[in-house]
């Protein structure tokens, strides 16, 4: 019977303990946010893996003192959704500006520049096809082909059949960035010398044009405007229609 006693005073003054710590945690809680000195930050929600698109769901603002804000900590999630992972972010980790980089940052690497639904294709290209090397990264372009192809024609009167050869001229792509130009992916650094690839990101459809066209045709690219986005449908021209 006395060992019972004890074992429920022991408990009694346990739970009266551990309520008073409670207690008190609350108010040095309530003390730091009467004085001003707690602040949200932003914590992954879940774990995030590296290079993968911040989304504000991934994102908790949780209130901490200050004193325990790592330095560079979000507070602000405009400064987080949208931008990438450098490296793995972990459940209830602060989420930090030297964790996170931009599209643009090389470091990322080609993937992280190609948008969602879209694909990055390389095309060969030299001084001409690729303006004399004028080209820059970000510029818009369309892209055209010129390819041979054959006609098969029946004489009616002979039955006999013949084959005429053409050569034609089609713009097959139109307003879509440079990624890349040979392996630089960014505007303005050196060059080298004369290109030899030029990366755009375009549709997945657009992508298997530009596989056909490498294999049967030459591919010249376009430079467009940054403000004009118009998609102007001009038909195939052949060889007939330098002649007017």
């Amino acid at each position: 019977m006395r060992n019972k006693l004890i074992l429920l005073l022991a408990i009694l003054f346990g739970a009266i303990a551990a309520f008073g710590a409670f207690q008190y945690m609350r108010t040095v809680e309530a003390t730091y946010q009467l004085s001003g000195n707690y602040t949200q930050v932003a914590t992954a929600k879940q774990t995030i893996p590296a290079r993968a698109t911040i989304q504000g769901s991934m994102l908790e603002f949780v209130e901490v003192p200050v004193e325990y804000v790592m330095p560079g900590a979000i507070l602000d999630p405009a400064d987080a959704v949208g931008k990438l992972a450098r490296s793995d972010i972990f459940p209830g980790e602060q989420v930090m500006t030297q964790k996170l980089m931009s599209r643009e940052d090389q470091q990322g690497g080609l993937a992280v520049k190609v948008a969602e639904g879209k694909r990055a294709v390389s095309i060969p290209v030299g001084y001409v096809s690729a303006l004399h090397g004028l080209l820059e990264v970000n510029d818009l372009v369309d892209v055209l082909v010129t390819f041979r192809y054959e006609v098969e024609t029946r004489n009616p009167e002979t039955g006999s059949t013949d084959e005429k050869t053409y050569t034609a001229t089609s713009t097959i792509i139109h307003h879509v960035p440079v990624l890349a130009i040979d392996a630089r992916m960014v505007s303005g650094a050196d060059k080298p010398g004369e290109p030899e690839t030029v990366t755009l990101m375009v549709a997945p459809e657009e992508a298997q044009q530009i596989a056909l066209a490498i294999q049967y045709g030459s591919i010249q690219l376009s430079l467009r405007s940054p403000e004009d986005d118009r998609v102007v449908v001009i038909p195939m021209v052949g060889v007939e229609g330098l002649m007017r």
